[in-house]
C-alpha cells in the first residue's frame, strides 16, 4: 500500500488533513518500514502514546490499535512521543516529536516533508516493556485473546446488564 493511500486513510478515519494528524501518520509509516510492515491491519504492535492529540488517530487507521482492544496505551505526559513495541520481534522504537523543528503554526505539507530524522529524536530498544507505563485498561478483549484476559468475578451494579458483566472482562462500561 502506498503512502498516499494509507495518508487517504487515516485522513478518512480522523475526519480531516491536520498537522497533528500528519505527525502520527509520519510515525506510523517510520515505523511500518522499520518492522517491515507493508499494509494497514491488525499487526502484533502496542503504541503507548504521551499525549491525547489527533495523531493518535492515524496509528488507529493504519495499526487498528485502540484503547478498546488494548493496543493502544495512553500515558498524558503532555509531549508528541510514541513508544511503538513489536511484541513477536521484541523490539520498540520510541519516537518524540523535535516541536522546534515545524514552524509556528505549522502546516500539512511542513509535517509531511520534513526528514523523520529531523522530525523526530528516535530511539530504538531491543525489548518492550513488561507492562505500560500507565494503562488505564486492566485487561485485553477476552474475545480476541482469551488466554491474556485477566479471570475474575465482578460484582453487578443493579443498573448494568448481566451480559456486560461476565466473567474476565472487567471494563468500567
Amino acid at each position: 500500500m502506498k503512502n498516499q493511500e494509507l495518508w487517504e486513510e487515516a485522513a478518512a478515519f480522523h475526519g480531516c488533513e491536520c498537522p497533528a494528524l500528519a505527525i502520527g501518520f509520519r510515525a506510523v509509516t517510520y515505523v511500518m518500514e522499520q518492522f517491515g510492515l507493508s499494509c494497514t491491519g491488525q499487526h502484533p504492535i502496542v503504541c503507548i502514546a504521551e499525549s491525547f492529540s489527533c495523531a493518535i488517530d492515524a496509528i488507529q487507521a493504519i495499526f487498528r490499535c485502540t484503547l478498546g482492544n488494548g493496543m493502544l496505551q495512553i500515558q498524558n505526559q503532555h509531549r508528541i512521543a510514541f513508544r511503538f513495541c513489536h511484541t513477536r520481534l521484541q523490539r520498540s522504537i520510541l519516537l518524540v516529536l523535535r516541536p522546534s523543528a515545524l514552524p509556528n503554526p505549522a502546516t500539512v505539507e511542513d509535517v509531511l516533508k520534513l526528514p523523520i530524522h529531523q522530525l523526530f529524536n528516535i530511539s530504538t530498544f531491543s525489548e518492550v516493556p513488561v507492562s505500560s507505563p500507565n494503562c488505564f485498561l486492566s485487561s485485553c478483549c477476552p474475545v480476541r485473546r482469551p488466554g491474556e484476559a485477566q479471570q475474575r468475578d465482578i460484582p453487578r451494579p443493579p443498573d448494568k446488564k448481566q451480559s456486560l458483566y461476565r466473567r474476565g472482562y472487567d471494563r468500567d462500561w
